[in-house]
């Protein structure tokens, strides 16, 4: 859920969308491909994709609902009309993917096409993409321009408290992959909590490609002093 933004010279505000939406657009897209690739006959991949579309599924209702009740209090002393529509269309999305996962489950049984379930994930992406660019270009400059950085953090810190810390760093490692190198040495130094990095130094060299791994090598090392 956390990066920041750089406004100014010298100035960053938290960014409480823009994480999190990377890793979702990855897996919706990567996801979308792998549906076009696999064959009609290949029941296997059927069952895999299948129950590929329905964690992805739960884990955008889960999102949504992380919205409205961490940002949203927020946003809607700014906005409150953008936050009764966002929280809207969170419903409205979360029945098209209660039909997304019919569509999967009906492709995993074997009695659809794998192109009719492709076509229903590009379908919903299409959407989801267009909600994710409201809340970004929308909601996000609302509550920089309406928040303090104490309130902006709360809603970060609140989110936090609300889970375990496996699930905190869970959250983390699985967005590290999608994001820019300074955005993941932000994270990384942000968000770790009680697991040092030298803990995850295997995992962040398997899930993070050769540049991105550098990049964080050299953000992390200590500053030659003569």
């Amino acid at each position: 859920m956390l990066s920041t933004y750089q406004r100014g010279p010298a100035v960053k505000r938290l960014d409480v969308y823009t994480a999190v939406h990377k890793m979702q657009r990855a897996r919706l897209f990567n996801l979308i491909v792998e549906l076009g690739k696999t064959g009609p006959a290949d029941s296997t991949a059927a069952i895999r994709l299948a129950l590929a579309v329905d964690a992805l599924a739960d884990e955008l209702v889960a999102h949504g609902e992380h919205e409205d009740r961490f940002i949203h209090p927020l946003l809607r002393k700014q906005v409150p009309v953008l936050a009764d529509t966002l929280e809207a269309a969170h419903v409205t999305l979360d029945a098209r993917l209660g039909h997304l996962r019919e569509v999967a489950a009906a492709y995993a049984s074997g009695s659809a096409d794998p192109a009719v379930l492709y076509r229903a994930l590009a379908s919903f992406t299409a959407t989801y993409l267009e909600h994710l660019a409201v809340e970004e270009s929308e909601a996000l400059p609302a509550l920089w321009e309406g928040c303090s950085d104490e309130e902006l953090l709360s809603i970060v810190v609140s989110f936090r408290g609300s889970r375990s810390d496996a699930e905190n760093l869970t959250s983390l490692i699985a967005e590290l992959a999608t994001l820019n190198p300074a955005e993941i040495a932000g994270m990384v130094a942000a968000g770790l909590g009680p697991v040092p990095v030298s803990d995850l130094t295997e995992i962040l060299a398997t899930l993070l490609d050769p540049a991105q791994l550098g990049a964080l090598r050299h953000s992390l090392a200590q500053p030659v002093t003569s």
